[in-house]
């Protein structure tokens, strides 16, 4: 529990700095290798979310705008889970899920770096 809430607080934190000086975290991956990775945009996607933007979300990072009420519901239900039984282990359907996103994002990213259209290039 306390990784989650270290995690939270962190984001917080980050989202109140961007939003007061417009500071925000480049990727490292980007920067180093010149490859957009499948998270690239996700910090712009969030903010324009909070704003209620959501073309602008969109165009950021599309992929995980669209996984992103997956991934909000399971971790809901993962947390009630444990909160409720202490469980920590993830269903053999949350596995599956999980394997379908990063694969998914996989795809992505690769498909980005090939064909780098306007909604896919954040």
């Amino acid at each position: 529990m306390k990784p989650i809430v270290i995690l939270l607080t962190v984001g917080f934190i980050y989202i109140i700095v961007h939003e007061w000086t417009g500071f925000s975290i480049p990727c490292p991956i980007y920067t180093v290798t010149g490859l957009l990775c499948p998270g690239c945009g996700i910090s712009r996607a969030i903010f324009h979310l909070l704003h209620f933007r959501f073309y602008e979300a969109l165009s950021s990072n599309v992929v995980v705008v669209c996984l992103m009420p997956s991934f909000v519901l399971g971790a809901a239900v993962h947390l009630y889970r444990y909160i409720r039984y202490g469980k920590t282990s993830f269903t053999k359907a949350e596995n599956i899920v999980l394997i379908v996103m990063i694969v998914l994002l996989l795809m992505f990213a690769v498909v980005r770096n090939i064909y780098p259209m306007d909604i896919l290039v954040p």
